[in-house]
Formats: structure tokens, C-alpha cells, sequence
């Protein structure tokens, strides 16, 4: 009797460990844009704050800690899936966490900075953590994206409220802080002698805000495209609209066009679909009424004389120089992860605080931070998993896309993980965008 209700009681802590981790991980995918933090260790460059020389905790952090921690007891207890036994051997964990050890001697004990290279270490443990929980858990593929979906709505429409409003107050609960476009630093389209705010969402820059959308957008096309039920489909296409306003109100050049590239890889992925080209007639009317409306702005933005376009051109142009110099710095194993603004500091030690940033191109800068090791580490990863990668995963093809023109998905928090969710989705084998999702 007493083995038979410890058998039971086994099992009900077992269901309640899963549920409750499924819970935790459904909101946390929610919630994850959100810039909710704590800055405890404040950097300062003369009387400036420096972003990236401060240690912060993310809220979303703590939850994923939590997360994480769920599944580490599962996987105490021996609670393996199939796919874990299959690709995740003994003889494998013991390589990855070799190569994790060695990194975290070599990079760690060569850094510049120490502190934000382990910050930004434990950022990215998080973020391969995450991908462990996504691809074991029991939740399907629709519902996971559904949550991610759901996060990107809500931002989409905080984004139209502050282009409308032209103006974003501060919040230090949801980590928003005051954006005016009459203040000089502050992302604006200039049409005439009117600046005109950028939809920033909850971002710190609209460019990443753009970059969060373009995906979650093309996130929602493979939604629509396996939903069975037209009523759900409807409010999905209705979304969708929402999503697209959202990610033209950012005005973010790099972003939609890794959008438009996602959406040509699903399309040539899922030419013959009639739900494909009747969401490529919505998405297309719903930018041209927002273009025509908005069409100063647009061709302001993409227009290269201007002012501001080519302020920002040459800024892009100088960031080239910068990179080989802080690569020729140390090209081994580079400047430490996280540590890009640190040596450049220290290159240019009477820059403007606010000109010190991370170049913009996720590629240069993992080759500046990571140095030739960690180019080999990386190529010798990707070569042996290779084959578990959707390389044609259109939101992953956005996120590389957009890689070519900032730095978001590298060098903050909430970029660092998103790409790690991304990745982990086209490798989840339950039906990404060629079949639909079973339940």
C-alpha cells in the first residue's frame, strides 16, 4: 500500500512540475520583450552613463532562471524524451559541457571587462537553456509560437499608440524610458521641418523593435498557414494586419527587408498555397494605404540625401574602421563577449559616450568579441548539428537577414535569447512550416 501511493505521488509531482514549468515558459515568451530591470552596478563615463558597461537583471531573467531550474529537477530525476536520447547522448553532453568549461576559462580569463563577460555569458547559457526546455517540452509547436505571437501583438499595438501619440513616457516598471522628438538623440524621420518619433515598443531602439516584429510577422504567416479553423485564421489575419502597422510605424529599413526575405523564402517553400497568396494580398493592401498615407515619411527615410540618412550612413561607414581596430586588438580570441565597447573605449578614449555602441552586424561583431577561436568553436558546432537546423526557417532567415544591419540579436539580453528561441523552433521536429502542427 505505502509503495503504491509513493508511486502516486511520484507521478502527481511529476504532472505538476510539467505544468507548472509549461505555465512559466508560455508566459515567459509573452513577456520577454519587456525591458523590466535592475541596473545594480551602474557604469559611468565622466558624468554619462554607459548601457554597456553596466550590470543589470532582467525580470524575465529570474523567470527564466525559474524555468530552467524546473527543468534541471526533471532532469535530475531522468525524465528524458526521445529526442534528447537520440541527439543528446552522455558522450555528447560530455563534449558540450567540455566546450562550455573551455570557453568560460579562455574567455573569461582573457576579458578586458570580466564582469560584463560573464553577464554576457550567463545571458547566453540562458539562451541555450531555453532551446533545451523548448525542444523537450510537451507543449506543441502552435502553442509555443501562439505565445511568442501573442507577446509580438501586444507590442505591435503599444508601438501604433506612440507613433500616434509622438511622444513615450517614461515607465521604469515596464523599462521604457522618456523618448521626445524634439530632443536630440531620439529616433525621428525628418520630413520638412518637422521629426517625427519612430514607434519604439518596449525596445530601447526602434530598429530592434523592427527586427522583433519582422519575425514575430512572419511567425504569424506560418500560423495562418497551418490553422485548420477559419474563424481562428480570420483573427490571426487580423493580428497580422496589427503586426505589419506596428513594424511600418518603426520605419526600420533593415528590418523590412529581412521581412520581404522571409516572406520569398516562404513563398517559394509554399508556392502552390491559396491561404499564402490571399495573406500576400492583405499584408500588400494594408502597406499600401499605410504608404499612401505616410508616403513623405517613408521616401524621407529612404531617402540617402537626407540629413539624418546620411549622418547615419557615415556613422555606419566609421563603424568598418572601429571594428578592424578593436579586432587587430586582440584577433585570437578577440575583445571578450560583451566587451566590444570596453576596448573601443580604450581606442578612443575621448569618444562621446553615446558613440560608443557595438558594431552593427551581429557577424562582425561575434568575430570582434569572440575572436578566431571562437569563429572555430562556432563553425565546429554548427558543422556536427547541422543537420538538426531548418536553415529555410523563414523568421530565422529574417533574424540572420537583419543581422547584416544591427546589432540586437547579439548584444543585449533580450536579443541574445530571442535568437535562441528562434533557432530552437526550426530545429523543434513537430511541423515548423511544411506541416501542420499536431497537437
Amino acid at each position: 500500500m505505502g509503495r503504491k501511493v509513493s508511486s502516486t505521488f511520484k507521478i502527481v509531482m511529476k504532472f505538476k512540475i510539467n505544468q507548472i514549468q509549461n505555465w512559466l515558459l508560455l508566459l515567459f515568451l509573452f513577456v520577454l520583450p519587456w525591458q523590466t530591470r535592475l541596473i545594480y552596478q551602474t557604469a559611468y563615463l565622466g558624468k554619462d552613463f554607459w548601457e554597456y558597461g553596466s550590470l543589470s537583471l532582467y525580470g524575465s531573467e529570474i523567470l527564466l532562471g525559474i524555468i530552467v531550474l524546473l527543468f534541471l529537477i526533471r532532469k535530475i530525476r531522468g525524465e528524458f524524451t526521445e529526442l534528447f536520447i537520440k541527439h543528446f547522448d552522455k558522450k555528447r553532453l560530455a563534449i558540450v559541457l567540455g566546450v562550455v568549461l573551455s570557453i568560460l576559462v579562455i574567455y573569461v580569463s582573457s576579458s578586458t571587462n570580466r564582469a560584463i563577460t560573464w553577464q554576457y555569458l550567463n545571458w547566453l547559457i540562458y539562451g541555450i537553456c531555453l532551446g533545451f526546455v523548448i525542444l523537450e517540452s510537451e507543449l506543441s509547436f502552435k502553442k509555443i509560437t501562439l505565445a511568442v505571437w501573442a507577446g509580438g501583438l501586444l507590442q505591435a499595438f503599444l508601438g501604433i499608440w506612440q507613433f500616434f501619440n509622438q511622444f513615450i513616457p517614461a515607465n521604469k516598471w515596464l523599462g521604457m524610458a522618456v523618448q521626445d522628438p524634439h530632443q536630440l538623440g531620439v529616433a525621428v524621420v525628418e520630413f520638412g521641418d518637422e521629426r517625427w518619433l519612430r514607434a519604439y515598443g518596449a525596445f530601447g531602439w526602434p530598429n530592434s523593435y523592427g527586427i522583433y516584429l519582422s519575425v514575430i510577422f512572419l511567425l504569424g504567416v506560418i500560423l495562418v498557414l497551418n490553422e485548420a479553423s477559419k474563424k481562428t485564421k480570420i483573427c490571426l489575419l487580423i493580428g497580422q494586419i496589427i503586426i505589419l502597422a506596428g513594424l511600418f510605424f518603426s520605419l526600420a529599413r533593415g528590418a523590412w527587408l529581412a521581412a520581404i526575405v522571409g516572406m520569398i523564402f516562404i513563398l517559394v517553400k509554399k508556392y502552390p498555397s491559396k491561404i499564402l497568396w490571399q495573406q500576400i494580398g492583405v499584408y500588400t493592401l494594408t502597406f499600401l494605404v499605410l504608404l499612401l498615407v505616410f508616403k513623405p515619411l517613408v521616401f524621407s527615410r529612404l531617402d540617402l540625401n537626407n540629413r539624418l540618412e546620411k549622418m547615419s550612413l557615415s556613422q555606419r561607414a566609421d563603424q568598418w574602421t572601429e571594428f578592424q581596430k578593436v579586432f587587430a586588438n586582440n584577433y585570437l580570441v578577440g575583445s571578450g563577449p560583451g566587451n566590444y565597447t570596453e576596448v573601443l573605449h580604450g581606442i578612443y578614449p575621448k569618444y562621446f559616450v553615446g558613440d560608443l555602441k557595438p558594431v552593427h552586424n551581429i557577424y562582425l561583431l561575434f568575430i570582434a568579441e569572440w575572436g578566431m577561436v571562437g569563429v572555430f568553436i562556432l563553425s565546429f558546432l554548427l558543422f556536427n548539428r547541422k543537420k538538426l537546423l531548418d536553415w529555410s526557417f523563414a523568421p530565422l532567415i529574417v533574424l540572420l537577414v537583419a543581422g547584416l544591419f544591427d546589432h540586437w540579436s547579439l548584444s543585449t539580453f533580450t536579443g541574445l535569447v530571442f535568437f535562441c528561441l528562434i533557432a530552437s523552433l526550426s530545429i523543434k521536429p513537430v511541423a515548423i512550416d511544411t506541416k501542420v502542427s499536431r497537437e
